[in-house]
């Protein structure tokens, strides 16, 4: 035997041992396969629980396949909640399946994202909790200190029954979360589908988004086309319909389409979003929206506020601390009252949430919007609608509108009305509220600064008497006029009287035809001037008005007032009488100018008066916004003589809501008393106490400033 044969039947032996060994090996190996790799479900659940930091638990039917890739197959997969968290898990699920093949994992690279070849799951349920430290369920500690990877692709998704409970703190969120989806290369129309019901920050919401597969929502990149998807959501009193395309959810969470959008009050889209909106009348909007990295753009080419008719275009960059809107508001038309909510008020009736006996709201503004976001807007108005007393509308309107550190500030306001203008500027400061150093946070602080200037009053405010005589209305001398005449047809002994009374009916018809004709005068006209200089705080109208201090002034400039009104303030009873009967003649004013003084919500006037060629009329007293009295004594001093006149003041007093006018009892009473000792000498002599030859008149070119004099110095 040779040395060759020597060696070969030495290795014999172990040529034969590793063949036994490799097909006992693979005889292992297959019986393994076969039976799914039972005994690496511990192991498998250990090496889990050491990557996640929390307990793991897989239970059986385990099954483990290797052979032509990896496949999972397990009964039940539950991940706990992480400590600190009160819930049962945080995900479970029943029958998953997994598969993964591996050229895939062979040709991955550290940054690249896992492929899974599918995933499907009888049911899948999750607990995703956040508590008020920011601190969420969803967060994972772990070990790999590499590159972040991207989301997985998954290939094929399938969950037959999949829920969710949210709780979120920070959001004050309770959410119940129900989905499905059926997707892959296998179906010609994946969909999936995701429903949404609970309390989101203390209102009921509810919504509903289908997208065409939540794999292509998830797994494409900032690149990729978009998906179409729609979906809705009610929230509160706000309803949203959206049409349009979402992708990379897990990336850039892009978004592209149109959003329409409901509700009581735009407020209420503010507390969904978290932005700050103010309360307003029932709105309708319709919008193309598109979210790129960091921005939304939002083009609004309808918007209807109660009766408003705004559009806008704005970027809201999120990317700061605090985001930051930008934009252009503009519209046709803008009606102040659908703005009364965001004072307090409602829309119909101003005074609804006010007490009972009060005109001011004094409900409570949410100034704690202020600190959701910074804002820089123009404001571009066609028309703004003051309100039902005033007859021509501002037109247009300009102003800057800027949000800043919880100021709020309406700046470089420029408006037209009535061929005159208006301009000024509206800050409130509302402080941080957060701000741990001011507890409790101070109320806001308001300052208002507004002018007027050459104003016409009779175009700009409702001051022409209305004429209440309705239609085809028979007055009452007609009806005494038309009783004569069928009297005069029934006896030929009253003829004479009918046809004198048919001439009076003619001759007051053809009067009442000449006065209709013409327009009634106004009870005010002229060019007003004036300026405003007031601060304030409060948390609402009502304390706002009760804190204000500053000044207030008003000029009329080429001025007219009613005769009418001029001797009704005088209590010239016989003028009045005539004026009624030949008609209300507008007379110059020679001054109209009124200085208040605003401490504390009383107005005061410093001077106030209305200078006519028959009658000065001087305003004294105070008026409290605080506690909504009027106390004022208008003191006229007629300059003609008239028969019927009575010196005695006018008193002004009572709520704003039910003031009462009335005369002041001591000069009138003397003047009845001498008119009673009068009476017993002579009745007719008893009008005597009325005469009154009124003051001379002082032909001066001063005008309002040696009118003012005057006054100031009678008034004592």
């Amino acid at each position: 035997m040779n040395e060759t044969e020597i060696t070969t039947k030495k290795s014999a032996p172990i040529i034969r041992w590793l063949i036994g060994s490799l097909l006992a090996l693979v005889l292992a190996v297959i019986v393994c396969e076969v039976a799914g790799w039972p005994f690496l479900r511990q192991p498998l659940q250990q090496l889990l629980q050491d990557k996640l930091h929390r307990s793991v638990e897989i239970e059986r039917p385990f099954r483990l396949q290797l052979l032509g890739g990896i496949r999972l197959q397990v009964g039940r997969l539950k991940l706990a909640a992480p400590e600190g968290f009160d819930a049962p898990y945080f995900v479970d699920a029943h029958g998953l399946d997994l598969a993964l093949r591996y050229r895939d994992l062979w040709s991955l690279k550290e940054t690249d994202p896992y492929r899974i070849e599918a995933i499907r799951a009888d049911q899948l349920n999750a607990y995703l909790l956040r508590r008020a430290d920011r601190h969420a369920s969803w967060e994972f500690e772990l070990d790999d200190s590499g590159s972040p990877r991207p989301f997985p692709l998954i290939e094929q998704l399938a969950v037959n029954q999949g829920q969710a409970k949210v709780a979120d703190a920070v959001t004050n969120a309770q959410l119940a979360v129900t989905f499905f989806t059926e997707e892959g290369e296998h179906l010609a129309t994946p969909e999936s589908r995701v429903k949404v019901n609970g309390q989101f920050r203390k209102l009921p919401i509810q919504g509903e988004l289908v997208t065409q597969g939540f794999l292509p929502v998830a797994t494409q990149g900032s690149k990729s086309p978009p998906i179409n998807s729609q979906g809705w959501l009610k929230y509160g009193a706000v309803n949203a319909q959206f049409r349009g395309a979402v992708y990379d959810l897990f990336g850039t969470q892009r978004v592209k389409g149109n959003v329409e959008v409901k509700g009581a009050s735009l407020a209420d889209v503010g507390d969904l979003l978290d932005l700050t909106f103010p309360r307003t009348a029932s709105f309708k909007v319709s919008a193309d929206i598109e979210k790129g990295i960091d921005q939304w753009q939002v083009n609004i080419p309808s918007a209807h506020i109660g009766h408003s008719r705004l559009s806008g275009q704005f970027v809201y960059d999120f990317a700061p601390e605090t985001p930051m809107l930008r934009g252009k508001l503009q519209g046709s038309l803008l009606m102040l009252a659908d703005l009364a909510p965001a004072f307090g008020a409602t829309q119909d009736n101003p005074a609804a949430n006010a007490h009972p006996g009060k005109l001011f709201p004094d409900e409570s503004l949410d100034f704690t919007t202020y600190g959701r976001m910074n804002a820089d807007i123009d404001v571009h108005l066609d028309a703004v609608d003051l309100g039902h007393a005033f007859k021509q509308r501002i037109s247009p309107l300009k102003l800057r509108l800027t949000l800043i550190k919880h100021k709020l500030s309406l700046a470089e306001l420029e408006a037209s009305t009535a061929q005159g203008t208006l301009t000024g500027a509206l800050s409130i400061d509302a402080h941080d509220s957060s701000n741990a150093d001011l507890s409790p946070p101070p109320a806001p602080e308001w300052d208002i600064q507004l002018a007027v200037r050459d104003i016409r009053l009779e175009q700009w405010l409702k001051v022409t008497p209305a004429d209440n005589k309705a239609p085809g209305k028979q007055t009452p001398s007609a009806k005494q006029s038309s009783a004569k005449q069928s009297s005069a047809k029934q006896s030929s002994a009253k003829q004479s009287s009918a046809k004198q009374s048919s001439a009076k009916q003619s001759s007051a018809k053809q009067s009442s035809a000449k006065q209709s004709s013409s327009p009634a005068p106004a009870y005010i006209s002229g060019k007003l001037n004036g300026k405003a200089k007031l601060q304030g705080r409060g948390r609402s109208t009502a304390a706002l008005l009760k804190s204000l201090d500053g000044q207030l002034a008003l000029m009329v400039r080429q001025g007219e007032i009613s005769h009418l009104v001029v001797e009704a303030a005088g209590l010239d009873i016989a003028q009045a009488v005539g004026v009624l009967i030949k008609g209300d003649q507008p007379l110059p004013m020679q001054c109209a100018a009124m200085g208040w003084h605003a401490k504390q919500g009383v107005l005061t006037p410093e001077a106030a008066i209305i200078d006519t060629p028959v009658t000065t009329v001087n305003i004294l007293g105070d008026i409290n916004l605080g506690q909504e009295q009027l106390n004022l004594k208008l003191q006229a001093s007629p300059k003609n003589f008239s028969p019927l006149t009575v010196r005695s003041p006018i008193l002004v007093t009572g709520p704003f809501v039910d003031p009462k006018v009335s005369l002041s009892p001591g000069p009138i009473a003397a003047r009845v008393a001498g008119g009673v000792l009068l009476a017993l000498i002579n009745p007719f002599a008893a009008i005597l106490p009325f005469l009154d030859p009124g003051s001379t008149p002082d032909v001066t070119d001063a005008g309002c400033e040696q009118t003012l004099q005057q006054l100031k110095a009678r008034k004592h």
